[in-house]
């Protein structure tokens, strides 16, 4: 159906609440909110809830990096691993690394 506009994560079984896309996992916490906003005479706004409580939980975005070298990304998951780092942590380690060496913000 698309992403969820509260994860962020690719939704097939999303379902539409006040003008959101919102995948199965995050309906109840969607629900929450809403009776809270409502309880508190708030207006609620699915789509301004969802945005809200993505960036809660995530502080970025998912992406997909293409055409890696094969080599490249196996000697880095295999480094990782012997580091009990993730992909991602490794990923994030590199661009800090950069942003350091380049002066960057």
């Amino acid at each position: 159906m698309g992403l969820c506009d509260m994860c962020g994560r690719r939704s097939e079984d999303g379902l539409m609440i006040s003008g959101a896309i919102v995948c199965g996992t995050c309906v109840g916490e969607l629900q929450i909110v809403i009776e809270k906003r409502r309880a508190e005479g708030k207006p609620v706004e699915g789509v301004k809830i969802d945005r809200e409580g993505f960036h809660k939980t995530y502080s970025g975005i998912d992406y997909l990096i293409r055409d890696v070298p094969a080599e490249l990304i196996n000697k880095a998951l295999r480094r990782a691993d012997v580091d009990g780092d993730s992909l991602r942590d490794l990923t994030v380690k590199a661009m800090k690394a950069y942003l350091m060496e380049k002066g960057g913000k």
